[in-house]
Protein backbone atom coordinates (compact mmCIF):
# COMPACT_ATOMS: atom_id res chain seq x y z
CA UNK A 1 0.00 0.00 0.00
CA UNK A 2 1.33 3.41 -0.94
CA UNK A 3 1.68 5.80 1.98
CA UNK A 4 2.10 9.53 2.44
CA UNK A 5 3.39 11.73 5.24
CA UNK A 6 1.60 14.92 6.28
CA UNK A 7 2.93 17.48 8.73
CA UNK A 8 0.23 19.41 10.59
CA UNK A 9 1.18 22.80 12.00
CA UNK A 10 -1.11 23.02 15.02
CA UNK A 11 -2.20 25.80 17.35
CA UNK A 12 -1.51 24.28 20.75
CA UNK A 13 -1.25 21.18 22.96
CA UNK A 14 -4.96 20.35 22.57
CA UNK A 15 -4.68 19.98 18.80
CA UNK A 16 -1.29 18.31 19.08
CA UNK A 17 -2.66 15.65 21.43
CA UNK A 18 -5.80 15.15 19.33
CA UNK A 19 -3.82 14.62 16.13
CA UNK A 20 -1.20 12.39 17.72
CA UNK A 21 -3.45 10.19 19.85
CA UNK A 22 -6.86 10.22 18.15
CA UNK A 23 -6.68 11.26 14.50
CA UNK A 24 -3.30 9.87 13.43
CA UNK A 25 -4.02 6.24 14.40
CA UNK A 26 -7.24 6.31 12.37
CA UNK A 27 -5.61 7.82 9.28
CA UNK A 28 -2.63 5.46 9.52
CA UNK A 29 -4.93 2.57 8.63
CA UNK A 30 -5.32 4.28 5.24
CA UNK A 31 -1.59 4.76 4.73
CA UNK A 32 -1.75 8.43 5.73
CA UNK A 33 0.74 9.28 8.46
CA UNK A 34 0.17 12.51 10.37
CA UNK A 35 2.81 14.39 12.37
CA UNK A 36 1.62 17.35 14.47
CA UNK A 37 4.04 20.21 15.05
CA UNK A 38 3.35 23.14 17.37
CA UNK A 39 3.51 26.51 15.67
CA UNK A 40 6.43 28.75 16.57
CA UNK A 41 9.22 28.20 19.02
CA UNK A 42 9.32 25.32 21.53
CA UNK A 43 7.10 25.99 24.51
CA UNK A 44 4.30 27.65 22.54
CA UNK A 45 1.03 27.13 24.42
CA UNK A 46 -1.56 28.13 21.83
CA UNK A 47 -3.58 31.25 21.12
CA UNK A 48 -2.67 34.44 19.26
CA UNK A 49 -1.85 32.74 15.95
CA UNK A 50 -0.03 35.21 13.73
CA UNK A 51 0.24 34.55 10.03
CA UNK A 52 3.92 35.45 9.85
CA UNK A 53 4.71 32.65 12.32
CA UNK A 54 2.49 30.19 10.50
CA UNK A 55 3.96 31.11 7.12
CA UNK A 56 7.49 30.59 8.43
CA UNK A 57 6.70 27.12 9.79
CA UNK A 58 4.76 26.06 6.69
CA UNK A 59 7.60 27.27 4.48
CA UNK A 60 10.18 25.34 6.47
CA UNK A 61 8.24 22.10 6.00
CA UNK A 62 7.74 22.78 2.30
CA UNK A 63 11.47 23.33 1.81
CA UNK A 64 12.73 20.40 3.93
CA UNK A 65 11.50 17.63 1.65
CA UNK A 66 9.59 17.52 -1.61
CA UNK A 67 7.76 14.26 -0.92
CA UNK A 68 5.67 15.35 2.08
CA UNK A 69 2.47 17.34 2.49
CA UNK A 70 1.66 20.15 4.90
CA UNK A 71 -1.62 21.19 6.49
CA UNK A 72 -2.71 23.31 9.46
CA UNK A 73 -5.07 23.13 12.43
CA UNK A 74 -5.81 26.61 13.82
CA UNK A 75 -8.92 27.98 15.51
CA UNK A 76 -10.81 30.67 13.64
CA UNK A 77 -10.90 32.69 16.87
CA UNK A 78 -7.13 32.60 17.31
CA UNK A 79 -5.89 33.73 13.90
CA UNK A 80 -4.83 37.39 13.78
CA UNK A 81 -6.57 40.22 11.94
CA UNK A 82 -3.87 40.17 9.24
CA UNK A 83 -4.58 36.57 8.30
CA UNK A 84 -5.27 36.15 4.56
CA UNK A 85 -9.01 36.23 3.91
CA UNK A 86 -9.92 37.51 7.39
CA UNK A 87 -10.70 41.02 6.16
CA UNK A 88 -12.87 39.59 3.36
CA UNK A 89 -14.90 37.50 5.82
CA UNK A 90 -15.46 40.52 8.05
CA UNK A 91 -16.36 42.71 5.07
CA UNK A 92 -19.04 40.30 3.89
CA UNK A 93 -20.47 39.90 7.38
CA UNK A 94 -20.60 43.65 7.89
CA UNK A 95 -22.40 44.02 4.56
CA UNK A 96 -25.10 41.67 5.81
CA UNK A 97 -24.04 38.55 3.94
CA UNK A 98 -24.89 35.32 5.73
CA UNK A 99 -21.88 33.01 5.81
CA UNK A 100 -21.95 29.47 7.12
CA UNK A 101 -18.94 28.17 9.01
CA UNK A 102 -17.88 26.29 5.88
CA UNK A 103 -18.18 29.44 3.74
CA UNK A 104 -15.95 31.40 6.13
CA UNK A 105 -13.41 28.61 6.12
CA UNK A 106 -13.45 28.41 2.32
CA UNK A 107 -12.58 32.11 2.04
CA UNK A 108 -9.82 31.91 4.66
CA UNK A 109 -8.27 28.71 3.38
CA UNK A 110 -8.34 29.84 -0.26
CA UNK A 111 -6.59 33.09 0.59
CA UNK A 112 -4.09 31.29 2.83
CA UNK A 113 -3.24 28.80 0.12
CA UNK A 114 -2.68 31.58 -2.43
CA UNK A 115 -0.44 33.48 -0.02
CA UNK A 116 1.71 30.41 0.66
CA UNK A 117 1.95 29.58 -3.04
CA UNK A 118 3.18 33.11 -3.77
CA UNK A 119 5.59 33.12 -0.83
CA UNK A 120 7.24 29.80 -1.69
CA UNK A 121 7.44 29.38 -5.47
CA UNK A 122 9.14 26.22 -6.60
CA UNK A 123 7.95 24.22 -3.56
CA UNK A 124 4.82 22.87 -5.27
CA UNK A 125 2.65 24.42 -2.55
CA UNK A 126 -0.35 24.25 -4.88
CA UNK A 127 -0.28 20.46 -4.53
CA UNK A 128 1.45 19.94 -1.20
CA UNK A 129 -0.25 22.51 1.04
CA UNK A 130 -3.80 21.90 2.30
CA UNK A 131 -4.83 24.62 4.80
CA UNK A 132 -7.45 23.90 7.46
CA UNK A 133 -9.02 26.45 9.83
CA UNK A 134 -11.15 24.97 12.62
CA UNK A 135 -14.66 26.40 12.74
CA UNK A 136 -14.97 27.91 15.08
CA UNK A 137 -12.59 26.09 17.43
CA UNK A 138 -11.51 22.57 18.36
CA UNK A 139 -14.15 22.12 21.10
CA UNK A 140 -16.90 22.33 18.47
CA UNK A 141 -15.98 18.77 17.45
CA UNK A 142 -16.81 17.56 20.96
CA UNK A 143 -20.46 18.52 20.46
CA UNK A 144 -20.76 15.82 17.79
CA UNK A 145 -22.26 13.46 20.37
CA UNK A 146 -24.27 15.10 23.17
CA UNK A 147 -24.54 11.94 25.24
CA UNK A 148 -20.81 11.24 25.31
CA UNK A 149 -19.96 14.90 25.92
CA UNK A 150 -22.39 15.05 28.84
CA UNK A 151 -21.10 11.79 30.30
CA UNK A 152 -17.41 12.71 30.08
CA UNK A 153 -17.82 16.23 31.43
CA UNK A 154 -20.55 15.38 33.95
CA UNK A 155 -22.67 18.19 32.51
CA UNK A 156 -26.43 17.66 32.35
CA UNK A 157 -27.43 16.30 28.94
CA UNK A 158 -30.27 18.84 28.74
CA UNK A 159 -27.76 21.70 28.89
CA UNK A 160 -25.65 20.20 26.11
CA UNK A 161 -28.69 19.63 23.89
CA UNK A 162 -29.92 23.16 24.55
CA UNK A 163 -26.71 24.46 22.99
CA UNK A 164 -26.65 22.11 20.02
CA UNK A 165 -30.31 22.43 18.99
CA UNK A 166 -29.83 26.08 18.01
CA UNK A 167 -27.31 25.24 15.26
CA UNK A 168 -27.32 23.21 12.06
CA UNK A 169 -24.11 21.48 13.08
CA UNK A 170 -21.47 21.75 15.84
CA UNK A 171 -19.11 23.84 13.68
CA UNK A 172 -21.61 26.71 13.74
CA UNK A 173 -21.13 27.17 17.53
CA UNK A 174 -20.51 30.24 17.72
CA UNK A 175 -19.06 33.17 15.78
CA UNK A 176 -18.62 35.21 18.98
CA UNK A 177 -15.49 34.25 20.96
CA UNK A 178 -17.28 34.87 24.24
CA UNK A 179 -19.79 32.15 23.32
CA UNK A 180 -17.31 29.74 21.76
CA UNK A 181 -17.74 26.00 22.43
CA UNK A 182 -14.83 25.94 24.87
CA UNK A 183 -16.16 28.94 26.79
CA UNK A 184 -19.55 27.26 27.06
CA UNK A 185 -18.04 24.08 28.46
CA UNK A 186 -15.97 26.05 30.96
CA UNK A 187 -19.06 27.92 32.14
CA UNK A 188 -20.95 24.65 32.64
CA UNK A 189 -18.11 22.69 34.20
CA UNK A 190 -15.63 24.30 36.55
CA UNK A 191 -12.28 22.64 36.16
CA UNK A 192 -12.82 21.72 32.50
CA UNK A 193 -9.39 20.59 31.33
CA UNK A 194 -9.04 21.33 27.65
CA UNK A 195 -6.20 19.01 26.65
CA UNK A 196 -7.07 15.89 28.66
CA UNK A 197 -10.83 16.11 28.14
CA UNK A 198 -10.44 17.02 24.48
CA UNK A 199 -8.59 13.77 23.94
CA UNK A 200 -10.86 11.51 26.01
CA UNK A 201 -14.10 12.94 24.62
CA UNK A 202 -13.05 12.91 20.96
CA UNK A 203 -11.66 9.40 21.39
CA UNK A 204 -14.95 8.19 22.85
CA UNK A 205 -17.01 9.84 20.10
CA UNK A 206 -14.79 8.52 17.32
CA UNK A 207 -13.51 10.18 14.16
CA UNK A 208 -16.25 8.74 11.95
CA UNK A 209 -19.02 10.17 14.13
CA UNK A 210 -17.30 13.55 14.19
CA UNK A 211 -17.01 13.49 10.41
CA UNK A 212 -20.73 12.84 10.07
CA UNK A 213 -21.64 15.82 12.25
CA UNK A 214 -18.96 18.33 11.20
CA UNK A 215 -18.95 18.93 7.41
CA UNK A 216 -15.90 21.17 7.28
CA UNK A 217 -13.81 18.75 9.35
CA UNK A 218 -14.96 15.96 7.06
CA UNK A 219 -14.04 17.97 3.95
CA UNK A 220 -10.54 18.46 5.34
CA UNK A 221 -9.97 14.77 5.96
CA UNK A 222 -11.42 13.95 2.54
CA UNK A 223 -8.85 16.27 0.93
CA UNK A 224 -6.07 14.54 2.84
CA UNK A 225 -7.36 11.13 1.75
CA UNK A 226 -7.43 12.23 -1.88
CA UNK A 227 -3.74 13.18 -1.74
CA UNK A 228 -3.00 9.47 -2.16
Amino acid sequence: MNSIEIFIVVEGPTEQTFVRDVLAPQMAHKGIFLYPALIGKPGHKGGDIRFDKAKNDIGNFLKQRNDTYITTMFDYFRIDTEWPGRAEVLRRLQNGTTLTASHKAEILEGATRNEIMNAFPGCDAETRFVPYIEMHEFEALLFSDADILAEKTEIKISLIRKIIEVYDNPEEINDDPTNAPGKRLESLKSGYRKVAMGKSISEAIGIQSIRKQCPHFNDWLTKLELLK
